[in-house]
């Protein structure tokens, strides 16, 4: 299949982690576009920057890549890398793929966006809603000494905020319901 000699990535779809190294130009600007759209997308969730990038480029192989080749294809330190592939496989977004040629250990995105999903709300927000829950109290135990007008008003935002919470961790269940209900 011919390749394109010249091929232009948007500025915004680099993010400057990408590697160029000896492949060709195209294949360089799909990995920066896909590696720009993850790490975009991840800053939305407050996903490090790094683990984004690690994301895009494996999702954006199509092979298995080992964990040399996403050290050549970005600019991040192996402590990164290690770090984003372990956070990658706690949540499932990555899986590994063994070639029986190979000692390397290789990884290939899941693509399945419910049990990403579904692993990110049990692994990661849920976490965050447990902890949520006891700094709620220890910060309406907390309220400064102010004035009674400031100190209703800071109380008023701290209910707002434990309704807030409340409602997220009602809508835990049922996120996770209708994930299981939803087809692949």
């Amino acid at each position: 299949m011919p390749r394109s000699s010249h091929v232009a990535v948007e500025p915004s779809a680099a993010t400057g982690l990408e590697v160029p190294g000896d492949r060709p130009a195209d294949i360089v600007a799909f990995e920066a576009a896909m590696v720009g759209f993850f790490v975009d997308a991840a800053d939305l969730l407050g996903v490090p920057k790094s683990v984004a990038a690690i994301y895009g480029i494996v999702f954006a192989s199509p092979e298995a890549l080992s964990f040399a080749e996403i050290e050549a294809r970005l600019d991040i330190s192996k402590g990164s890398i290690s770090q984003g592939l372990r956070v990658l496989r706690e949540v499932g977004a990555v899986k590994e793929v063994s070639v029986k040629t190979e000692r390397a250990e290789r990884f290939t995105p899941d693509v399945e966006l419910r049990k990403l999903i579904t692993r990110f709300l049990e692994q990661r927000l849920q976490r965050q809603l447990d902890s949520g829950k006891a700094r709620l109290t220890v910060l309406s135990r907390s309220l400064p000494d102010l004035k009674a007008a400031e100190t209703e008003t800071l109380r008023t935002r701290l209910k707002y905020l434990q309704a807030w919470h409340d409602k997220a961790r009602a809508l835990m269940p049922v996120a996770k319901a209708f994930l299981k209900l939803t087809p692949a």
